[in-house]
């Protein structure tokens, strides 16, 4: 069951406060007035109280419910304001560039949930990381330089490749043919990422965040999307945030990680 700003998981908050009190199914069902199929069925997830139902069980439990209200999304600004001179997202990643050969001169961006880990989103640096690479000569020679030395995998997510994966130039120029519908996941130095080749003009539109280990291209916070409901709070208050202080200050911002338009 859902309120506003938070998840409650009810089957654990009855199943945990019937083994507090000793009691077993039947003896807290004949308390809270009603039948014992019901509170196990609440216990294993496959019924959802209201909030009326969850009262009651609670109170049977020897437990009183207390609800409390915050000013929306003060959740995410809390998160936000402890995460500022956070910049371990950025220095991991920075990392992981560095030891991926030739990248630096390729005009990459990382983009979706992973550029905005980098730009100082409070979330977890999942994987697979979301990378794009210009479908020009350089983001081409790279990933064929990667294929015939043997130091990543390459394995497309369409039909047409061979069980095998990518293997060589001409599989790399055919990722580069489907363009933007040719997603394939690239596992390099133990890292997995998810990436598609797409026009140059796209992969410019980036900004430098700079890591412990050197400078990122990420795709700009206003360009991001996601379908992730949490992952959307965030996004939309770090850009409310982003533009409050734009709007205060004329002298630019200091800010960890560092960011500033590529070029």
């Amino acid at each position: 069951m859902e309120f506003e700003g938070a998840q409650v998981n009810a089957a654990q908050l009855v199943k945990g406060a019937r083994y507090a009190a000793q009691q077993t199914q039947a003896s807290l069902a004949a308390r809270a007035g009603v039948s014992r199929g019901t509170v196990a069925a609440i216990e294993t997830g496959a019924r959802s109280p209201s909030l009326e139902m969850l009262s009651a069980l609670m109170a049977a439990a020897g437990k009183q419910m207390r609800i409390e209200l915050e000013p929306l999304d003060d959740d995410v600004r809390r998160d936000l304001a402890a995460h500022v001179d956070d910049s371990s997202a950025a220095d991991d990643l920075s990392m992981t560039v560095s030891l991926m050969e030739g990248l630096v001169d390729v005009e990459y961006r990382f983009e979706g949930l992973t550029a905005a880990a980098v730009l100082g989103a409070p979330i977890p640096m999942a994987e697979p990381m979301t990378l794009a690479l210009p479908d020009d000569p350089g983001g081409v020679s790279w990933l064929v330089g990667l294929v015939r030395t043997g130091v990543a995998a390459v394995t497309p997510l369409g039909r047409g490749f061979p069980l095998g994966g990518v293997t060589t130039a001409e599989g790399v120029a055919r990722l580069v043919e489907l363009g933007e519908g040719g997603q394939f996941e690239l596992e390099v130095w133990l890292n997995t990422f998810m990436v598609r080749f797409v026009p140059p003009e796209d992969t410019r539109r980036a900004v430098l965040v700079v890591g412990e280990h050197g400078p990122l291209r990420v795709q700009p916070l206003h360009e991001i999307e996601t379908t992730d409901r949490d992952a959307a709070r965030v996004l939309r208050l770090l850009r409310e945030q982003t533009q409050d202080a734009r709007a205060s200050t004329s002298e630019p911002l200091p800010q960890a990680p560092t960011r500033w338009p590529a070029r």
